[in-house]
């Protein structure tokens, strides 16, 4: 009875994992051509060789992958170190897990096609991609709590 449990949590766990992706990916999708289009000189979005929705399916896909990765990481960490992180805390790293990811994939504008002017604005897009995904995480985990 216990491995079939396990196996249906680990089934679960990889079923989280892909939608917690999508919706990382939607998610930051929207506000990426939200953003762009509500300050197009400070947020470029294609170039000569890529398309506008290339790019964005191309650099958001890449930092909800990035995002994605980081769950399975930090639930490691915490059994290991035997506590829970605060929703204050996992806010925290997405912000800087947001910030550093987004800042890299505007470093490589020519392969990605995501440009921004400054840090600033790398900022100011972790922000309000750590706001929502916390609101969409937090319905996730309502979502996630009705399979086990």
């Amino acid at each position: 009875m216990k491995e079939n449990k396990t196996a249906k949590q680990s089934q679960n766990t990889g079923i989280i994992l892909v939608i917690t992706y999508f919706s990382f990916f939607v998610v930051n999708s929207l506000i990426l051509m939200i953003a762009s289009d509500l300050f197009p000189d400070w947020i470029v979005l294609g170039t000569a060789s890529i398309s506008y929705l290339f790019s964005v399916i191309h650099s958001m896909g890449t930092l909800a992958l990035l995002d994605t990765f980081a769950l399975p990481l930090v639930r490691e960490y915490e059994s290991s170190s035997g506590r829970m992180l605060k929703k204050s805390e996992w806010m925290l790293l997405y912000l800087a897990l947001n910030f550093a990811g987004i800042w890299l994939i505007s470093r490589f504008a020519d392969q990605v096609g995501m440009g921004v002017i400054s840090w600033t604005v790398v900022l100011g897009l972790a922000v309000f991609f750590d706001l929502v995904q916390g609101a969409v995480m937090m319905q996730l985990e309502k979502y996630r709590s009705k399979f086990d």
